[in-house]
């Protein structure tokens, strides 16, 4: 079996840019953009609107289990997208149930940055939607220092070649049943 990269982070933090080249390096690599399952539902509630939790844990738990299916038939899953610490109990819990490996990485981006990265992108219109999740990633998140890879001024190839030094010493392993038990 191989392993889940979940790569997380506020908007504008380099997680697609960064999970595409961690999956290209590998031969069973797999990038998995969580993104596209927001647009499954015919009448979404933007996620980082209140009213969004029921939405939101389906889509999660639907995106675990597609990437537990691919890491289950031999492929290193890179999961992108905003999995922030408040999710880890729910994303745990459906990783241990398949018995499957995650890496967890954070990355950090200071909000200026992460504001010019996404209105390059996609226009001011998203503003707000970026201030509220930094802020939400700002949040004291115990346990998970040694997860954090800062994304200011580096390009996407040197971000990546530092997770890859990471993963290799196991530094980003996930302890599943911690955070799972956290929930109870």
């Amino acid at each position: 079996m191989s392993q889940v990269v979940i790569v997380s982070g506020p908007p504008g933090s380099g997680k697609t840019s960064v999970s595409a080249l961690l999956a290209k390096a590998d031969p069973r690599g797999l990038h998995l953009p969580s993104d596209l399952f927001y647009d499954f539902p015919a009448h979404p509630v933007p996620p980082y609107r209140a009213g969004a939790d029921a939405q939101n844990a389906a889509v999660i738990r639907a995106v675990c289990r597609a990437a537990a299916s691919f890491a289950a038939d031999g492929y290193r899953v890179c999961l992108d997208g905003v999995f922030g610490p408040w999710f880890l109990p729910l994303v745990t819990r459906e990783f241990e149930a398949a018995g499957t490996q995650v890496a967890y990485v954070l990355l950090e981006v200071d909000l200026k940055e992460a504001l010019a990265r996404v209105r390059q992108r996609s226009g001011p219109d998203m503003d707000t939607m970026v201030r509220t999740m930094h802020a939400a990633f700002q949040q004291p998140a115990p346990g998970l220092d040694g997860h954090r890879i800062p994304t200011m001024a580096q390009m996407p190839e040197a971000i990546a070649q530092a997770i890859e030094h990471r993963l290799a010493g196991d530094a980003l392993h996930l302890d599943l049943r911690s955070w799972a038990r956290s929930a109870d």
